[in-house]
């Protein structure tokens, strides 16, 4: 079972309720046919750049016709945001008798708390048996989840902040580190000994935290919007809706993912079944810059099952109508727009709540000293 350590919080508090005294303000403001064809750009870029003009998307060919080409402002540390791997496990499916792309609703405005986390590992380690030899690796990692909550004619502000941190060792190995400076880091282990699984293990606490947070919101009556797809909440409360803002799997069949990028802001698609627990639907928060990829702007939403249908339609439209508000802006956000405002100044928040990142890398080389001695 996974153990949150709370270094540090503040109580969320029920949605209707006033503003928390001293909590801080969040600004809402704020192979050889593919080589040929990679000839074939470079000889057509070379050739604009030449003439002092873009390059015509119908310049660029391949064997199936034309090709397009947009640039992407996604900042590229983040991964790419949109590479559509078809995947159909999820048994997707028409879920509302609808047109395929649904206009704006009118605003209600409600309570609302958007939800996310931060993870850094702060020193890497390695566990090895004297006498055999045989090494483990290890991380001590920090993670921290918050939300911004929205209340009607009221300033946003940060709440219900939750740090831990943890020491995630590999091959079934355990132990808990600590340093004279006060930081202690709760013993985690994998079966497997391949230090992307140590990271993949902290990212999963993260995301376990961020879950509970979310039910604990919900639970008090907010409307949740959650960083990230729910499949890593261990139960799903109709209050909480995951935003993805990042497209890895293909999920619609081809001529309706094909539609998906016409929609404009505050518009969305139908909804579909995901699964057996959950619908989704995509919106758009935001428009591409000029030239840049059509599904810049495009997130997806997440919606459990539990509400049913009807519910699910009002939420969806109200959501919709609602996020394009909080978009992010280029020139703060190289994740603009579907990063939003609110949640990037709240992961801004998170960093500072950790800690030092120079502070921490130093107790945790003292704590491992004191380990080794």
């Amino acid at each position: 079972m996974t153990t949150i350590v709370h270094m540090s919080s503040t109580q969320l508090t029920a949605p209707l309720g006033a503003a928390k005294q001293g909590s801080e303000p969040a600004d809402s403001s704020e192979a050889a046919p593919v080589q040929k064809l990679l000839r074939r750009r470079t000889d057509v870029q070379s050739r604009a750049s030449e003439e002092g003009r873009g390059v015509a998307p119908e310049e660029v060919t391949g064997g199936d016709g034309p090709w397009e080409v947009f640039s992407e402002d996604w900042d590229p540390s983040y991964g790419m945001p949109a590479t559509f791997d078809f995947d159909d496990s999820d048994d997707v499916s028409l879920a509302e008798l609808s047109h395929v792309h649904v206009p704006p609703a009118k605003i209600s405005p409600s309570p609302m708390c958007f939800i996310d986390g931060r993870r850094r590992v702060e020193l890497q380690l390695w566990a090895e048996q004297r006498l055999t030899g045989v090494r483990v690796p290890g991380i001590l990692g920090c993670y921290a989840v918050g939300a911004v909550a929205v209340r009607p004619g009221q300033s946003a502000g940060f709440e219900g902040i939750r740090v831990g941190r943890a020491a995630i060792w590999g091959g079934g190995h355990s132990g808990d580190f600590h340093s004279p400076a006060g930081h202690h880091w709760m013993s985690d282990s994998t079966t497997s000994e391949d230090p992307t699984e140590l990271l993949a293990r902290l990212q999963d606490r993260m995301r376990l935290a961020e879950g509970q947070l979310a039910l604990d919101a919900a639970s008090q009556g907010w409307t949740v919007v959650l960083d990230g797809p729910l499949n890593r909440i261990r139960s799903l409360h109709h209050l909480v809706t995951g935003y993805v803002k990042t497209h890895r799997r293909q999920l619609l069949p081809p001529e309706q993912h094909a539609l998906v990028p016409s929609l404009g802001i505050g518009w969305r698609t139908a909804l579909y079944t995901a699964g057996t627990d959950r619908y989704t639907c995509y919106i758009r928060v935001g428009n591409p810059r000029p030239g840049g990829s059509r599904w810049t702007g495009i997130a997806r939403l997440d919606f459990p099952a539990t509400a049913g249908i009807e519910a699910i339609v009002d939420r969806a439209d109200q959501l919709a109508a609602t996020l394009p508000l909080y978009a992010g802006q280029p020139h703060r956000d190289p994740r603009a727009p579907v990063n939003l405002t609110l949640v990037r100044n709240l992961e801004n928040h998170l960093g500072k709540q950790m800690g030092s990142e120079d502070f921490a890398k130093r107790a945790a080389r003292d704590a491992a000293a004191t380990q080794a001695a």
